[in-house]
């Protein structure tokens, strides 16, 4: 039974340390990781009481005062769990569903720890020997627990993206089990734990001693479906860190600078045909609008050449707020006489007109990436392009849709990665994707595959994280000024 309790906190730290390793700058991955901590402090201090402090009082070694250390140790390790893990739960889910803003969820986060530390105070001895199991926390621990599934269940009914709403079913599902199975034995089920001088005593309906069958339980699903699909808002994938790794070691300063020059070429080379159409046929009009297209992007070359640092893997970053939909229009622009040569209905779904914190030459970069690479699976005549600006929660969404030829599903997991392609040319080298990855990841947002079928089209994401987001009412002031004809 012992080296069954060893397995639970020893799973428990490690997938806790897992997590925080894998995704820091999570807010629900750090929560739940002290969370998962936290958890594992009850079955070490079972072990230390049950096999540590007997031998320690049975050997002739040990001063009293060392072994009292140990036992207040246990004491004070297995009492932050039991009265402060309900709280954690709640802290989770409402990270989780991102009700409240940073500053209101601090502010919510003393208040809801407050009714535990005045029953602390108020009701149970603490010391020299702590009993827990006290009626009334049973009570109050039942509220935290319920509201925190609850919550969970609200962020996925509220959710509408339907990848997202599969994680959060996934997520909710699995602690509603975990967390009723452990309310039940180590709150409901439990008369007192008691942990006196003399050892540990336990009176209850002994399912407690099943504990370490839901850690692993848990364990198992955590790798299980945060390797095929993505779970607790993370996702664990052998590809992506290896895409990590590679991000890293690659000279991209140059690669990029040489993808970049490449597609602008090829921008060039269909304003040129198009110039020497219009001057066969004495058109002003559309000559002086290809010329401005033209500098449009010879500009967007220089500053690129300036951004990048020569031979480095540094992608450097020169911030200032812009709107989004303003990035949107030029990237739609450069590409406009690609987009009428192959007939391509492009159509804007513009919800909202957020103002973020961004380089916009590397974001409009990755846009010219993403529309170029649909606009090349599209079959001309026949190409229909959806180009989306939206909100989710706080949070700024991008998404590009077409009915092209897809990805094949056995390439789908590698399209990020540095080199790969799926067009055919040696003038392809795999870096357009590869770069998106680096400049959103240094955004500290992402750029993902939503969904692709063969034959059917690609659908693909960009996500801006909250804390680059402009608040709702100053993207609204300056919106209102755009309208007014004030810039």
């Amino acid at each position: 039974m012992v080296l069954l309790y060893c397995t639970i906190f020893v799973s428990l730290w490690t997938l806790g340390t897992i997590m925080l390793v894998h995704n820091p700058r999570n807010a629900h991955v750090r929560w739940f990781s002290v969370f998962l901590f936290v958890t594992g402090f009850a079955s070490f201090s079972v072990v230390l009481n049950v096999l540590l402090l007997p031998w320690m009082r049975s050997s002739a070694s040990f001063a009293p005062e060392n072994i009292e250390a140990v036992r207040l140790f246990t004491m004070i390790a297995w009492g932050i769990e039991y009265h402060f893990l309900p709280y954690l739960h709640l802290m989770c889910a409402l990270v989780f569903s991102r009700i409240f803003r940073r500053g209101a969820l601090f502010l919510f986060s003393l208040a809801a720890a407050l009714p535990i530390v005045i029953y602390l105070v108020a009701v149970p001895p603490l010391y020299p020997e702590l009993q827990l199991g006290h009626p009334l926390f049973r009570i109050l621990s039942g509220v935290y627990f319920a509201a925190g599934i609850s919550i969970y269940w609200i962020r996925y009914s509220t959710e509408k993206h339907p990848s997202y709403r599969k994680n959060s079913f996934r997520t909710s599902m699995a602690l509603m089990v975990c967390i009723s199975f452990l309310y039940g034995t180590d709150y409901l089920g439990m008369n007192y734990f008691y942990i006196a001088r003399d050892g540990l005593q336990i009176n209850g309906n002994n399912l407690w001693q099943y504990n370490f069958l839901i850690s692993l339980v848990f364990v198992a699903l955590f790798v299980f479906y945060s390797m095929k699909y993505g779970f607790m808002g993370i996702k664990l994938r052998i590809e992506r860190q290896k895409l990590d790794y590679s991000m890293k070691n690659l000279t991209k300063g140059a690669l990029i600078l040489n993808h970049t020059i490449k597609n602008e070429i090829q921008k060039i080379n269909y304003l040129s045909s198009r110039m020497r159409t219009a001057a066969a046929n004495d058109d002003k009009e559309v000559m002086l609008h290809d010329l401005e297209s033209l500098d449009r992007v010879t500009g967007h070359i220089l500053g690129m050449m300036n951004r990048i640092k020569e031979k480095t893997d540094e992608i450097v970053l020169h911030e200032q707020e812009h709107r989004l939909s303003a990035l949107l229009d030029y990237s739609v622009q450069t590409l406009e006489p690609i987009l009428a040569h192959n007939r391509i209905h492009l159509s804007r779904d513009i919800q909202s007109d957020p103002v973020v914190l961004c380089d916009a030459g590397h974001i409009r970069e990755v846009l010219g990436n993403m529309l170029g690479n649909a606009i090349d699976a599209m079959e001309p005549g026949k190409g229909k392009l959806t180009l989306s600006l939206l909100n989710d929660k706080k949070e700024v969404l991008v998404w590009v849709r077409d009915n092209g030829s897809g990805i094949p599903k056995e390439s789908a997991a590698k399209i990020f990665d540095p080199f790969f392609t799926t067009k055919k040319g040696s003038s392809n080298y795999g870096l357009g994707l590869n770069y998106c990855y680096g400049v959103m990841q240094k955004h500290g947002g992402s750029i993902r595959l939503i969904e692709t079928n063969p034959g059917a089209g690609t659908w693909m994401e960009l996500r801006f994280p909250a804390k680059r987001v402009r608040t709702a009412t100053a993207a609204a002031e300056r919106l209102g000024q755009m309208r007014s004809g004030v810039y």
